[in-house]
């Protein structure tokens, strides 16, 4: 890529994966889908230079889970890679495979939301005792401790 690194650049490029947006003054968001998530990042990376991930953010927006990749550069732009998935059985390539780091994000991520991140060699709790209830993802805005229940050794309280 020659010349200045700008939102129509980038945008033009990004149009094939989905919708680019400019939300800040270095900030660019492109929304794309669960299969298009790896050609997005190794677009980013090979075309703009995005070779460094910043975080994976997780929302839960109540009638889908949102994933936001942030990746940044030399450049020191920042774009934001963000895909919907369904709420019941929610699950995600993993990236790690391009971006390593991505793994223990992608760990933080499974404990917390219960997204499935096929394909991650390591999936084990990170956040989140190993005795913690199966199916129960603390961060869910849907999710309440069940008062008979211990987590991590302490008993689930109803608010």
């Amino acid at each position: 890529m020659t010349g200045p690194l700008t939102l129509e650049s980038i945008a033009e490029k990004m149009k094939e994966f989905g919708v680019s947006e400019q939300a800040r003054k270095n900030r660019i968001r492109v929304t794309t889908t669960p299969d298009k998530v790896h050609d997005t990042i190794r677009t980013v990376q090979a075309m703009f230079g995005f070779d460094r991930l910043i975080t994976i953010s997780a929302v839960d927006n109540t009638r889908t889970l949102e994933l936001i990749y942030h990746l940044t550069g030399p450049h020191r732009i920042i774009v934001s890679i963000a895909v919907e998935l369904e709420r019941d059985q929610p699950a995600m390539p993993t990236i790690f495979d391009i971006l390593p780091p991505a793994g223990i994000y992608e760990r933080q991520i499974h404990d917390l939301f219960g997204i499935v991140f096929t394909g991650n060699p390591n999936m084990k709790r990170i956040m989140l005792n190993e005795d913690w209830p199966a199916d129960e993802y603390p961060l869910r805005k849907d999710w309440k401790p069940d008062p008979d229940t211990f987590y991590g050794g302490i008993k689930g309280e109803r608010s």
